[in-house]
């Protein structure tokens, strides 16, 4: 068996040689390819969209802002400045167009203007329009230099305009702790309204010091250079000192963290790029040292072989999110440039599994490789990684990787006006929308990649490529003119290139190590698609079948004793992967027993563990409450005298709502809707508030009942079974009311469904007495219990409503119960909905943070960052704007902490309009909000 398996496994291996190498590529004609493509984008844009920012290759027209429909912050790249062009300039001398660039630099200087009165990212405009000009520029002067026939009345025109780009991004650094602020208006600065939006993300603030710099050495200001500079130290300083990573999102200002996940994707990338491309540009050691204690952080916590996972920068063991985005794709390039070959091709690898899955790289996707956002606008990252893989080892691999990225954009994105992007992989639906890192990166990188560097009209290892594929000359980094010195700085991307006199190795690499040779990146190659075959079967339960999920293996991911519903499949087989039996017992306890050598890994059989601690601990917590605790069987029980609890009706559960299997009984006054049925408005909502109201089943969804009697002031629903004669049998699976085909949870109280027997038996009971009271619970309660209260305290029911209080919507802000847990906020936003200007959205959402902050206490800092963090999460959603649900266990620490002052009318005053109700519970290992139908 041994044998055979590595017969087999050593005939694959051949036939991969084989279909790899049998053929050789042909560069010259994979080069001329990536140069139609350019060619043919680049001529759509200047044919239909000049002098507009963008090309929408849909329409065959220009995106101009201010008259195309606005996209929101997407357009903050767009000034009405030809940014497609500035972007592209470089990539014409990449191509040898030599003509069309100095062209392209003549309409450039006649019609480019940049004081026109809208509010653009400081970030984008940096990467594309700044480091643009300054990269044409240089290429310019290099032009000239070789061709003293061209570009004759070329003057500098290009430096001039990126000095006033420069000027103009100027006032953003005055900032308390100089990041600059992330959006200004190129004509007037920082507006006042500008400034109020104090957060920025990690890259933003970090992503400046390349163009900075190199303006700084072509104009001799040191201004810009130092405000770059100061940025970078003041992020330095905002790492987490024991782990060494980084947040998201942090104040400009006060430099307090305000999302403190730390990955390497999107709103934190062209950080750590920035951070040792400083070192390789300027030649400053402290950047180096910095960029290894970030790789060495991310290598600890992050990187999980060949896959990567999002975690807390202040809790690095416990991770964040489920799923990668393509931004990260640039990492594999970067770590050649560090010297890392052999993990760049296992990242690189990774991810081109999952374009060989999918035809393009999502926007983002799961571990298991399924798509997470289907959007695919052409970006650049991947390539340039392919690019510097293929120049580090010579593998002819990469070309075919290469060239397999140039047949799915011909095939799928290519339209008669450029490319389009797409809005969905899966369907492959195109978007009207072409970004300029379309012709200023991908099509770049593309051409690069089949370009011996000799055959290029510049040496390219003697510039540091920026973010957006910008050439800076690595001559910035010397003290002394190049001519004196005799040693111009250069890249050097193997080891074993000959280490000349005549030049210095700007980056980092070690000369000690060989090169990883073809052979060797095959072989990492096969062992990475191995071991991403093993993770995936690990994550689907199985091998050969499809993931049914989307776990990862990272703490967070695991289910939690608390949430845990023998009703709810998935729950049980992953139990099941953890190596934990599940058994009925005869009186309906369910009994669970963890057997490790069953479990799918040791990393699950780890899990099961865990999760036998963690239940034990829980139902201990019942115990000393003195509850007997059950997920399966759920009770209606009539409580009033001459029932005290008997008998108790067997009640089936609902998939929305409050799930009683983890919360305290529902107690209350029981009403009867009318109409019965609750399809409609109901007509007795004075009987009804503040009491579980009962309807018949028929006529519309269980939902719809329950939003009816949620809207009239009902604290829960029992729904009678409208078939005659049918009745709870223990033996038959157990019926559960289903939530909509929407999944839009907005039920705020628990609801139970009683068949026909079991519910005349109450109907009958609430007949006789109008005020009876009964329960809903996942637990029988006893008649000791119910006649032990009234013998004790001469009553046995205290409701909050037999007394007067005040009315709804002079609520406390935020009501939770951990029992749950729960959190229901009340929120006023006075009429702005999702369609309000985006800076309405903050003010307002920030009013009542500035309220809460009055009367909320918490143990510590860190536990009220968690608290605001996800009440901001929570109104956002509330406005129907895309925001991520947070995490539970986050919330849930916060919230054992709170402490609160009681909330004064006065306050509501300053919180006026409607009350919007959100509930925010468990789903999963997210904290789900939903706005409560009212």
């Amino acid at each position: 068996m041994f044998n055979t398996r590595w017969k087999v496994l050593i005939f694959l291996t051949l036939c991969y040689y084989q279909k790899t190498y049998g053929e050789e590529l042909d560069k010259k004609k994979l080069q001329k390819e990536a140069y139609d493509m350019f060619m043919h984008g680049y001529n759509s844009y200047m044919n239909y969209a000049f002098p507009a920012d963008e090309l929408m290759p849909l329409s065959c027209k220009g995106r101009i802002r201010g008259v195309t429909p606005s996209r929101g912050d997407v357009d903050d790249v767009l000034g009405n400045y030809s940014v497609t062009l500035l972007d592209s300039l470089d990539t014409l001398v990449v191509m040898n167009e030599l003509d069309e660039f100095e062209k392209a630099i003549d309409l450039v200087i006649k019609h480019v203007r940049f004081d026109s009165d809208h509010v653009v990212s400081v970030f984008e405009t940096n990467i594309r329009v700044l480091g643009g000009l300054i990269s044409a520029h240089v290429l310019a002067e290099l032009i000239k230099e070789k061709h003293p026939e061209r570009l004759q009345t070329y003057d500098n025109q290009l430096l001039k305009m990126a000095t006033e780009v420069g000027n103009r991004l100027l006032p953003a650094f005055n900032t308390t702790s100089g990041l600059p602020y992330s959006r200004i208006n190129l004509k007037h600065g920082m507006q006042d309204h500008l400034k109020r939006q104090k957060d920025t993300c990690t890259a933003c603030g970090g992503t400046m010091i390349l163009e900075f710099a190199a303006l700084t050495s072509l104009t001799g200001d040191p201004i810009y250079e130092t405000k770059a500079r100061k940025a970078m130290d003041f992020l330095w300083q905002q790492r987490h000192r024991s782990s060494d990573l980084m947040g998201t999102v942090l104040n400009v200002h006060s430099g307090d963290w305000t999302r403190r996940e730390s990955g390497i994707g999107a709103g934190i990338d062209s950080y750590y790029e920035y951070t040792l491309k400083a070192y390789i540009l300027l030649g400053d050691e402290s950047y180096l040292d910095r960029f290894n204690k970030h790789y060495e952080a991310i290598k600890r916590y992050i990187t999980k072989g060949p896959i990567f996972v999002d975690v807390h920068m202040h809790r690095p063991t416990v991770a964040t999110r489920g799923f990668m985005d393509s931004l990260l794709a640039f990492w594999p390039g970067l770590q050649v440039l560090k010297g890392d070959v052999k993990e760049a091709i296992e990242i690189h690898e990774m991810l081109f599994q999952v374009i060989q899955k999918h035809k393009f790289l999502p926007e983002a996707f799961t571990h298991d490789f399924q798509v997470h956002w289907a959007e695919h606008p052409i970006r650049p990252e991947f390539v340039e990684s392919t690019y510097f893989l293929y120049r580090a080892t010579k593998d002819p691999h990469y070309l075919l990787v290469a060239k397999q990225i140039m047949d799915s954009i011909n095939k799928y994105v290519k339209v008669p006006c450029g490319f389009a992007a797409l809005k969905d992989i899966r369907t492959m639906v195109k978007e009207d929308q072409m970004e300029s890192f379309v012709l200023s990166e991908t099509f770049k990188y593309l051409y690069m990649i089949f370009t011996d560097p000799e055959d290029l009209v510049f040496d390219p290892d003697h510039y540091v490529l920026t973010t957006e594929a910008h050439f800076l000359p690595l001559s910035i980094g010397h003290k002394t003119k190049v001519e004196k010195t005799g040693n111009p700085r250069r890249m050097v991307l193997r080891a074993d290139e000959q280490k000349q006199k005549n030049y210095v190795c700007a980056n980092p690499i070690d000369f000690t190590k060989l090169p990883t040779e073809r052979e060797e990146a095959k072989l990492i190659r096969e062992r990475t698609k191995m071991v991403l075959g093993e993770l995936r079967n690990g994550m689907s339960g199985g091998s050969g079948g499809s993931s049914a999920g989307t776990n990862c293996e990272s703490p967070a991911e695991r289910i939690r004793a608390w949430a845990f519903s023998s009703s709810n499949q998935e729950h049980v087989k992953q139990l099941a992967m953890m190596g934990i039996e599940i058994i009925t017992l005869s009186d309906g306890r369910l009994h669970l027993s963890h057997k490790s050598n069953t479990a799918l890994s040791p990393t699950y059989a780890r899990w099961g563990y865990e999760f036998m601690q963690e239940m034990q601990d829980y139902v201990a917590s019942f115990d000393k409450r003195g509850e007997n605790w059950d997920h399966n069987e759920k009770y209606v029980q009539m409580l009033s005298a001459p029932y005290y609890g008997k008998p108790a009706l067997f009640g089936s559960p609902a998939q929305f709502g409050i799930d009683l299997g983890i919360t305290v009984p529902v107690l209350g006054r029981v009403a009867k809707a009318i109409p019965f049925r609750g399809c409609e408005p109901l007509l007795n909502t004075h009987e009804v508030v503040g009491r579980i109201v009962v309807v018949e089943r028929s006529d519309c969804v269980f939902q719809d009942k329950a939003r009816n009697i949620q809207r009239a002031g009902g604290i829960g629903m029992i729904v009678i079974d409208n078939e005659l004669d049918t009745k709870f049998m223990k033996e038959r699976p157990m019926f559960s009311m289903a939530n909509d085909k929407d999944g839009k949870d907005d039920i705020g109280f628990a609801s139970l469904f009683l068949f026909r027997l079991e519910g005349e038996k109450l109907l009958k009971a609430m007949k006789k007495d109008k005020d009876l009271v009964i329960s809903m619970s996942s637990r029988e309660i006893s008649i000791n219990e119910t006649i032990g209260k009234l013998l004790r305290f001469g009553k046995m029911f205290h409701f909050d409503n037999d007394h007067p209080k005040c009315p709804l919507d002079d609520g406390d802000i935020i009501l939770h119960s951990l029992a749950y847990p729960e959190v229901i906020l009340n929120l006023r936003f006075n009429g702005i909905n999702q369609d309000s200007d985006p800076r309405l959205h903050q003010e307002v959402v920030e009013r009542h943070v500035t309220e809460l902050q009055k009367y909320v206490s918490f143990a510590d800092a860190d536990y009220e960052f968690q608290f605001y963090e996800f009440f901001r999460t929570a109104a956002y959603g509330a406005l129907n704007l895309n925001v991520e649900n947070p995490k539970l266990l986050t919330v849930i620490s916060a919230l054992s902490t709170l402490k609160k002052q009681p909330i004064p009318p006065s306050v509501f005053a300053r919180l006026p309009g409607t009350m919007t109700k959100v509930r925010c519970i468990p789903k999963g290992e997210d904290m789900s909000c939903v706005t409560l139908a009212l």
